[in-house]
C-alpha cells in the first residue's frame, strides 16, 4: 500500500495541473473542447484524490491529516469539491481556472512535504481528533475560495474603475455575484474554524489541563479566528463593502499560509502533526 500511496502522490498534482490547463484554455482562449474535457476531467481527478485520501486513513488508521502533507492534500480537496458544486449550481465554469489553481498549488505543497511515515500517535484516534481536524481544515478551505473570488473581484474591480478591459472583462460574473460568493465562502470558513476552536479548546483542556494556551499555533489560529470574525463584523456593519473585502480576503490568505505551513514547520510544538 506503501508505494501505492507513493504514487498517488505523484500522479495527483499532476491530474490537477492537467484540469487546470484545460480550465485555463477554456477561460484564456474560448477553447470549445476544453470546455466540455475540464469538467470530467475534475470529477476523475476528485474521484482519485478521494479514494487516495480513504487509502490514508486505511494506511494509518486515523483520519489524514496528521501531517502538514496530509492536511495541504486535504485542503485541495476541500476546495475542489468546492468549486465542483459552485460549477453544478451555477451552471459556470468562468472561475474553474482560479480555483483548480488553488487546488492544484496544495497538492503540490502536499507533495513536496510527504514524508514515507505518518506518526501514530494516541490522540490521532480520538474522534475529537477528526472533528476538530477537519473543522479547520473546511475553514481553511472556505478562507482559499473567499481569497480566490477576492483576486477575482479586485482584478474586474481596477479594470471597470479604469476603463481600460483585458480578457478578463465578460469571462467573468459580475461584481455583485463575486462578491456573494466571496462573502458566502468566508462565512463559511468562520463557521467552521469556529468550530474548529471550539472543540480544539475543549480537547486540549482534556489533554494538557491548561499547559496549552501559549503554543504558536493556537495563538496564530485565534488570531486568524478574530481577523476574519473582525472583517465580517465590519462587513455586517455595512463599514466595508466589495473592495475592502476583497482586499482583506487576500490578507487573510496570507494569514492562513502562515498559520499552516511556516508555524507548523518552525515554532509549534502541540501542532507539529498538522
Amino acid at each position: 500500500m506503501d508505494s501505492t500511496l507513493a504514487i498517488a502522490n505523484l500522479i495527483l498534482p499532476l491530474a490537477y495541473l492537467v484540469v487546470t490547463a484545460a480550465y485555463g484554455y477554456h477561460f484564456f482562449a474560448g477553447h470549445r473542447a476544453a470546455e466540455r474535457l475540464a469538467p470530467p476531467l475534475l470529477r476523475v481527478t476528485l474521484a482519485l484524490h478521494l479514494a487516495y485520501l480513504v487509502l490514508l486513513a486505511a494506511r494509518w488508521n486515523q483520519f489524514p491529516a496528521a501531517t502538514l502533507s496530509q492536511a495541504a492534500s486535504a485542503v485541495a480537496f476541500a476546495v475542489a469539491v468546492v468549486y465542483s458544486f459552485v460549477e453544478w449550481h451555477g451552471r459556470s465554469r468562468a472561475t474553474g481556472f482560479w480555483l483548480t489553481s488553488m487546488a492544484f498549488l496544495f497538492e503540490l505543497l502536499s507533495a513536496l512535504t510527504r514524508t514515507a511515515k505518518a506518526p501514530d500517535l494516541e490522540i490521532f484516534h480520538n474522534p475529537l481528533f477528526a472533528v476538530h481536524v477537519s473543522l479547520g481544515l473546511l475553514g481553511y478551505a472556505g478562507f482559499v475560495v473567499g481569497a480566490s473570488y477576492g483576486f477575482l473581484f479586485l482584478r474586474l474591480y481596477r479594470e471597470l474603475k479604469r476603463g481600460s478591459f483585458s480578457l478578463f472583462f465578460g469571462k467573468l460574473p459580475p461584481l455583485e455575484v463575486l462578491e456573494r460568493m466571496m462573502l458566502g465562502a468566508l462565512v463559511a470558513g468562520f463557521v467552521a474554524l469556529t468550530g474548529a476552536v471550539v472543540s480544539g479548546g475543549v480537547w486540549a483542556e482534556q489533554l494538557y489541563a491548561g499547559d496549552w494556551q501559549h503554543d504558536p499555533k493556537i495563538i496564530a489560529t485565534l488570531l486568524t479566528w478574530a481577523f476574519y470574525g473582525g472583517v465580517l463584523l465590519l462587513r455586517r456593519l455595512r463599514r466595508w463593502q466589495g473592495r475592502q473585502m476583497a482586499v482583506a480576503s487576500l490578507a487573510g490568505f496570507a494569514a492562513v499560509l502562515f498559520s499552516m505551513v511556516a508555524v507548523n514547520l518552525f515554532f509549534t510544538e502541540l501542532h507539529v502533526f498538522t
